[in-house]
């Protein structure tokens, strides 16, 4: 349990007692503020008393004080509960401390993290471990525990052994189970995926689905199997069709689904009249995408789509409480509560002045008030994953050509791919794009050294060679036009020990060390907003024409997604789960 809920001893709850029955003297007293009230929707200038981290009064009367009560003047503020976000991929480049840092100041003070990395890759020890590391910090952070791996190899899949899958579920930060991408399998009666739902709704856990764009059908099925939640609503309807059925419905705003705003205006349109179960997310959007906020931009969006600001903030703070069990802690400005307030100079600006988390400011004016202790991943397992010496070879990367015609992956938006057949040139039986505008070399290589897949990819832009690790099985994506410069641009990210790097014209043109995993970096996300901004505006440069070339690089090795992808037999028609181009063993 997260510690300042763990702290809360008979001793205290006397006291907060004590404080709010005027018996005993305020911790804090704020005073002068507007108040929402978030389950009336008032909103009412109150007194707000604190019993150390508690709220012990809220009301006109004025608190008993003595010489060590700290009045804090909130006069032309108006006072919301903390922001939760009830669905954070937390290790998009940036990681948990970092990503929670940069929340803060926004408002969010609690955040329900993704453990899938740390589960492949830590030891269970490991991951429980960091889990209550973090409850140090002064944001909250609670888990979910993924079912499924998103990516159909035996060597991840292994890993969900029924006990661990049990006891990640019985820890107490893990509030959900999920999200679910293996729901297929779950529905047309895979034993394992059977059982560890059984677990999950065993241990009372929430259960999140991924089902884009399901029939009605489908969701009965999943909510059936226990799918509580669901953040992939594309559209008003869709949305409707989930809570119809008792689902959650996430509303994201995202750099590959910003479809919140019309969310919002379609739901208006359709007398949407009860809001109570949607909640907010950015949906682990990376640190470009975050440069104009977090959650406060989320609630921002709804109330310039039309929404009654009181909703989104309720949106943003009460729903997402009561949905994880947690209305009687946090979620509300009320007695008994976690003093989690922010403080708003207007409700239409959700980004805060002030934020106070626990009972103390945190955070004012965009940043934090001190320094908080730096995580030392290594005690946890987090550091430079295993991966072969720098030594890969240009013809690594050659295409052979297997038939008259040659299978080409083709990105048609930032994460969806189609296949189709073309006849490319080819030379000694190597497949060739010298001079073919749009067409580029892809491959993934395992991260070490046993397999390489390699493809034709068109649609992801040209230059001459990018190398990235942070892939979603670990492995390593590697793209380009020159295969001299995509083995140098292998080679770089592996002597960094895991990366992103591009090489144009035999110079290199950007580089991000990811030394956590592969996929995390342990810079400020100020700094990461600037480096991943740079890049995408690399990208764009190149030709890529979508959202977001991170998600693109991370979803190639994805199998629950439409519909071509690398993994380690070959490349694969998800639809069919035909090999288009087999795999290469390199041992």
């Amino acid at each position: 349990m997260i510690k300042t809920l763990q702290s809360f001893t008979q001793e205290k709850l006397s006291r907060l007692i004590s404080v709010s029955r005027f018996k005993y003297p305020a911790t804090t007293w704020i005073r002068g503020a507007k108040v929402l009230q978030i389950y009336t929707g008032e909103v009412r200038e109150l007194n707000v008393v604190l019993s150390e981290d508690r709220i012990a009064y809220v009301g006109e009367k004025e608190p008993l004080t003595d010489s060590d009560t700290q009045i804090l003047d909130a006069r032309g503020f108006t006072l919301v509960p903390g922001y939760i976000e009830p669905h954070a991929h937390s290790f998009q480049i940036y990681n948990p401390q970092t990503l929670g840092e940069f929340a803060l100041p926004h408002g969010t003070t609690t955040l329900l993290h993704d453990n899938l990395p740390f589960f492949l890759h830590l030891q269970q020890q490991e991951m429980e471990r960091l889990f209550e590391a973090l409850q140090e910090m002064p944001f909250k952070n609670y888990w979910w525990a993924r079912l499924d791996p998103q990516v159909n190899q035996s060597g991840m899949t292994s890993q969900f052994t029924a006990d661990r899958v049990k006891r990640t579920l019985q820890n107490s930060a893990v509030l959900q189970a999920g999200e679910l991408t293996y729901w297929k399998e779950l529905i047309d009666g895979d034993d394992s995926m059977i059982s560890r739902m059984w677990e999950a709704r065993q241990a009372g856990k929430r259960i999140e689905t991924h089902n884009p764009g399901a029939s009605v059908e489908t969701l009965n099925a999943v909510a059936a199997a226990g799918a509580t939640g669901c953040h992939e609503s594309i559209n008003a309807e869709e949305v409707l069709r989930r809570i119809r059925l008792g689902y959650y419905a996430t509303l994201r705003h995202s750099s590959i689904r910003p479809d919140l705003s019309e969310l919002i205006k379609g739901l208006l349109t359709a007398e949407c009249r009860l809001w109570d179960r949607m909640m907010l997310t950015t949906d682990g959007s990376p640190p470009f995408f975050l440069a104009s906020g977090f959650t406060d931009e989320c609630i921002r969006i709804a109330i310039e789509a039309g929404l009654d600001p009181v909703l989104a903030y309720r949106m943003a703070t009460l729903n997402p409480a009561v949905y994880y069990g947690l209305d009687h802690e946090l979620g509300g400005i009320s007695p008994g509560r976690v003093a989690d307030i922010v403080f708003l100079e207007d409700l239409r600006n959700p980004t805060p002045v002030k934020v106070m988390a626990n009972g103390h400011i945190a955070a004012e004016n965009g940043k934090l008030m001190s320094h908080l202790p730096r995580m030392e991943w290594n005690r946890f397992g987090v550091g430079t994953s295993s991966m072969m010496d720098p030594a890969v070879q240009p013809e690594w990367f050659e295409v052979p050509q297997l038939q008259d015609k040659v299978p080409v992956i083709e990105l048609i938006n930032a994460v969806i791919t189609f296949s189709r057949t073309e006849s490319l040139p080819v030379i000694d039986e190597r497949v060739q794009v010298k001079g073919l505008p749009g067409y580029m070399y892809v491959s993934l290589l395992h991260r070490e050294g046993e397999w390489i897949t390699t493809g034709i990819i068109k649609g992801f832009g040209e230059f001459d060679a990018l190398a990235s690790t942070y892939s979603l099985s670990g492995d390593l994506v590697i793209l380009g036009r020159d295969p001299v410069q995509m083995a140098q641009a292998a080679n770089h990210i592996l002597a960094n020990g895991g990366g992103i790097c591009l090489f144009e014209n035999g110079e290199l043109r950007f580089d991000l060390p990811l030394p956590l995993l592969g996929t995390m970096s342990p810079l400020d996300m100020n700094t990461l907003i600037e480096e991943t901004t740079r890049f995408l505006a690399l990208m764009r440069e190149s030709g890529y024409l979508f959202a977001d070339p991170i998600y693109s690089l991370l979803f190639l090795s994805a199998t629950h997604l439409p519909k071509v992808r690398l993994t380690s037999q070959g490349v694969l028609n998800v639809n069919d789960g035909t090999i288009l181009i087999p795999c290469r063993y390199l041992k």
